[in-house]
């Protein structure tokens, strides 16, 4: 598992900076900097597309109506409490995970 602090999230988050609205940028580095997170990284043939899937689209609402056993349909509670950060192309997957299991995994831990 993985506690992100704000600065983290948001440096995971930053490519969607600008993009999406800036209020929704902040709840989602809020959400992702609230408590611990499990990270996963899937490797398999069209493992994007097929996670994709499973995990259902980003509005809970809309994946109520059209993945309603996906996960963000069944555990999801809000766009931005949604139950699970999914990417949506190959090589974002490959930076999500760089970030994790590179990044954060080998950098130093702070003293207590």
């Amino acid at each position: 598992t993985f506690s992100l602090s704000r600065k983290e999230a948001e440096n995971f988050t930053e490519v969607y900076d600008g993009v999406i609205p800036k209020s929704e940028y902040a709840n989602l580095t809020s959400e992702l900097s609230s408590g611990p997170l499990v990270a996963i990284e899937v490797r398999a043939e069209n493992c994007v597309e097929e996670l994709r899937k499973l995990v259902g689209p980003h509005e809970i609402e809309v994946a109520k109506r059209l993945r309603p056993t996906s996960l963000r349909a069944r555990f999801g509670l809000s766009d931005t409490k949604n139950a699970i950060h999914c990417t949506d192309l190959a090589e974002d997957g490959q930076l999500d995970s760089g970030y994790f299991f590179d990044i954060l995994l080998n950098q130093p831990s702070p003293a207590h």
